[in-house]
C-alpha cells in the first residue's frame, strides 16, 4: 500500500516524536486531528466522483433521449476531474501538515539550546 495512505507510519513517528519530548501531547493530538480532516475530505473527493460517475453511466445505459446521453458523457470526465483535484489537494496538504511539523521540531530544538 502507498506510504501517503497509512496513517500508522504517520501515528508512529509522531509517537516517537512525543516520547522523545519533541512534540507534547497537545500538539501531537493537533497534528493527527489535522491529517485526519484531511484524509476524510480526501474521502468525500472520492465519494463524490463515484457518485458523479454513477450517475452518468445510468443516464448512458437506462435513457435514450439526447440530453440525457449528454448528460451522461459530460458526468463521466467531471467524475474523474474530482479525483484529481481531490488527489492534488490531498498530497499538498499532506506535503504542508508534515513541513509544519518539521519547521515546529526544529524551532522546539533551537529553543532549548
Amino acid at each position: 500500500m502507498l506510504k501517503f495512505f497509512r496513517l500508522s507510519l504517520l501515528t508512529d513517528d509522531l509517537f516517537k516524536k512525543f516520547v522523545e519530548k519533541e512534540l507534547n501531547l497537545n500538539d501531537q493530538l493537533a497534528a493527527i486531528r489535522s491529517i485526519l480532516a484531511s484524509e476524510r475530505t480526501f474521502l468525500a473527493y472520492q465519494r463524490t466522483a463515484l457518485a458523479t460517475l454513477v450517475a452518468g453511466l445510468t443516464l448512458l445505459q437506462f435513457f435514450n433521449l439526447f440530453w440525457f446521453q449528454l448528460v451522461g458523457l459530460i458526468l463521466i470526465p467531471i467524475s474523474l476531474i474530482t479525483v484529481t483535484i481531490g488527489f492534488i489537494r490531498y498530497r499538498k496538504t499532506r506535503r504542508y501538515i508534515f513541513q509544519l511539523e518539521k519547521d515546529f521540531v526544529q524551532e522546539a530544538r533551537s529553543h532549548q539550546n
